[in-house]
């Protein structure tokens, strides 16, 4: 395969990223349906939803190897198609215990479909020397954009399950003739033998050997994401009072500071070094969203539609703050490490799913006992955070060598 990325190569990607983004985060969309067809609290909702964690866990422990032994297009055809299959069946549950199960299965086939198309990234990546990831990234947020305007136009007029059942639909068919279209492309199965170590206590523990600094800084720089898509338009909802439709505004102001973030980056490192730009981006992106997000909750009892407007703005900082962390970050991991493409990713994404896991039964438990609002500040605390880390990107510009 040559180097060179070729134009079709990197569309097709970013297609497939934009893709995955628009059809996982369709639910989070509709949070409000969700929690209402389930009829929990917030706190039990906030724990059934932090529960996928496990299947993440039992996923990403395997998934780094069998990959490779396995090959990127079995692994996205199989995974993807579990995947969209487990998003149709969630508008007609109506059982928290059921729902729990599927959205532990739900995170198994996300993670591998994730690990797929994030190994053939950074593959490409590394032999063209071209950085593509946050490029992807920015499709991925554009496809939720997609979802979430879809949303926005869609709710007072359509079922939560006509909805979603015809999105997945659409979604697994164009994504299905991507990856059989561009299978010459992708990664073959390694030639080498592949072992698969047995899952264990020690094996877990081991994970958080892999680079600490570069765990920590991840996972406190993606939370706020993570939050926002369980809990953006279920704060809108009810403790701003927007009704369903213009709840997903919230969400939306999230989902595009982070496309304007992802988009921009590579054009900003070649002007101001990537350090310069975590800590600008951790510091006002995390600083801002506190203030807003507590100004609007002040402001709500008495002005709810400025409220709205002021909420609307925290998630923007919140989305611009976290919008490149996970590329760059990864970028990093790739850089600092002597593992494959997609050991590095698993391993990246198996310690921040477990770090976000307990991060979110804190959230859910702060909810339950306070609100919404006041748990939000944990996630923007933690993006604040990740300032600390900033040593951990490069010093100079892009295109400038390092001495």
């Amino acid at each position: 395969m040559s180097k060179h990325v070729t134009r079709n190569e990197r569309l097709r990607l970013q297609i497939l990223f934009g893709l995955f983004g628009l059809g996982l985060m369709s639910v989070s969309a509709r949070a409000p349906d969700l929690k209402q067809n389930l009829n929990v609290s917030n706190g039990t909702y906030g724990v059934i939803v932090s529960l996928g964690a496990v299947g993440s866990v039992i996923s990403l422990l395997v998934m780094g190897r069998l990959v490779h032994k396995v090959g990127i297009l079995r692994t996205l055809f199989s995974s993807g198609t579990i995947l969209y299959i487990l998003l149709a069946s969630l508008p007609h549950i109506h059982s928290a215990t059921i729902y729990a199960g599927i959205n532990i299965l739900l995170a198994i086939s996300f993670s591998a479909f994730n690990i797929g198309l994030h190994t053939q990234t950074l593959k490409r990546q590394d032999e063209s020397g071209e950085l593509l990831l946050p490029r992807m990234h920015g499709s991925w947020s554009i496809g939720v954009l997609i979802t979430l305007v879809t949303a926005l136009f869609v709710t007072s007029r359509i079922s939560f399950a006509w909805h979603i059942d015809l999105l997945m639909g659409v979604s697994w068919t164009l994504t299905m003739l991507l990856v059989y279209t561009g299978r010459a492309s992708f990664a073959p199965k390694s030639s080498e033998a592949v072992s698969m170590e047995r899952i264990s206590l020690a094996r877990l523990r081991r994970i958080f050997t892999f680079d600490k600094s570069i765990i920590v800084a991840f996972a406190l720089g993606l939370f706020i994401e993570f939050a926002g898509g369980d809990w953006s338009t279920l704060v809108a909802n009810q403790e701003i009072g927007a009704g369903k439709s213009s709840s997903v505004l919230v969400y939306l102001a999230l989902i595009v500071g982070m496309i304007l973030g992802r988009m921009y980056i590579v054009r900003l490192i070649r002007y101001r070094s990537e350090r310069f730009w975590i800590r600008l981006a951790a510091i006002a992106g995390g600083g801002g969203f506190i203030f807003l997000s507590q100004l609007a909750w002040f402001l709500a009892k008495h002005h709810s539609s400025f409220a709205l407007a002021v909420e609307v703005l925290a998630f923007l900082f919140a989305g611009l703050g976290t919008s490149f962390m996970a590329p760059i970050f990864t970028t990093i991991a790739n850089r600092r490490s002597s593992l494959k493409p997609s050991e590095v990713v698993s391993q990246l994404n198996l310690s921040n799913t477990i770090i976000t896991f307990g991060a979110k039964l804190v959230m859910s438990w702060i909810v339950q006992a306070t609100s919404i609002t006041i748990a939000l500040l944990v996630p923007g605390i933690a993006l604040m955070l990740v300032a600390r880390f900033a040593y951990l990107g490069n010093p100079n510009r892009l295109g400038v060598e390092q001495n």
